[in-house]
């Protein structure tokens, strides 16, 4: 089987990264800039933005399929990759089928934000500890970070949500105002996507719960590591939020402030428990410390 080595000369092969953000960035100033001036930053470039930074995204993911011949997901640099991919393809899917006014310029300054910020991370590589089984990878992978995109355009919905609110509460009948859906709009789209994203969750960590225990890569306690809390932790939270929905039809600033707060959970979840010790994440190794790890087992 052959052993790929982690080293400086295969971190270049991550360096294309740079020229979708910078697309990211730019898709995100314009739509920013047509929310406030439409007659200075012309509709057309606001739809051709995007959709070139997506499709750079998509070969580039593909790119970093190939490299690891499974889901890009054997590092940290490719689990942002990869993520971001699924919230905008996420995005794409919400704007064909509802047409959200000026959902891109509240989204896709996350997107740059997550893609610079992965960049940042140099020549550190952060590495799954362990070897990856394709099938259980795939299973829990996908409905996970497709579920985590779908809540990305839910937190996204409700800051529009509470900046629609304010506008009006000032009576600030000004481009921001014109430019963004109605409340109850919104309010049915949020509803919508945690519906949608609630499943998707619930499924990949389902998955996640019969891989960890049929292979004991996290040893006989494996659910009271770090992440495995978390995850469990956002799933009560995203289930509490969809019986207020349900059981007390609460709506409004009330479940749009939830729903925030919430999507910080999904990233402390996704990014933060690696830095408390758990097993279930990515092992720092800078260049001067070249790892070798094991293709992903078939």
């Amino acid at each position: 089987m052959e052993i790929p080595v982690v080293s400086e000369a295969n971190l270049s092969a991550y360096s294309p990264f740079w020229l979708i953000a910078v697309f990211y960035l730019f898709s995100g100033i314009w739509e920013v800039g047509h929310l406030f001036k439409p007659e200075g930053f012309r509709k057309q470039w606001v739809d051709l933005l995007p959709f070139t930074a997506f499709i750079l995204h998509s070969l580039f993911v593909i790119y970093l399929a190939y490299r690891v011949q499974n889901i890009p997901v054997t590092n940290l640099f490719e689990s942002v990759v990869f993520l971001t991919w699924c919230v905008v393809a996420v995005f794409n899917g919400v704007e064909y089928l509802y047409g959200v006014p000026s959902l891109g310029a509240f989204l896709f300054p996350l997107v740059t934000v997550l893609s610079f910020w992965v960049l940042s991370l140099g020549n550190n590589v952060f590495n799954a500890p362990h070897n990856l089984s394709k099938f259980w990878l795939i299973a829990h992978t996908i409905p996970l970070f497709m579920g985590y995109a779908a809540f990305a355009i839910t937190f996204t919905l409700s800051l529009m949500y509470l900046t629609q609110q304010r506008q009006l509460k000032h009576k600030l009948f000004g481009p921001l105002l014109l430019g963004l859906p109605s409340l109850e709009s919104l309010d049915r789209l949020i509803w919508k996507t945690l519906s949608f994203g609630f499943p998707l969750l619930t499924l990949g960590l389902v998955f996640g719960a019969f891989w960890v225990k049929h292979s004991n890569m996290l040893g006989p306690q494996w659910y009271l590591d770090p992440k495995v809390v978390m995850g469990t932790v956002t799933w009560l939270v995203y289930a509490g939020l969809l019986h207020l929905r349900i059981g007390v039809a609460m709506h409004g600033s009330r479940a749009a402030l939830l729903n925030i707060a919430g999507f910080s959970l999904v990233l402390f979840t996704f990014l933060g428990t690696f830095f408390i010790g758990a097993q279930h994440g990515y092992k720092k190794v800078s260049k001067e410390e070249p790892v070798i790890i094991k293709r992903i087992a078939e």
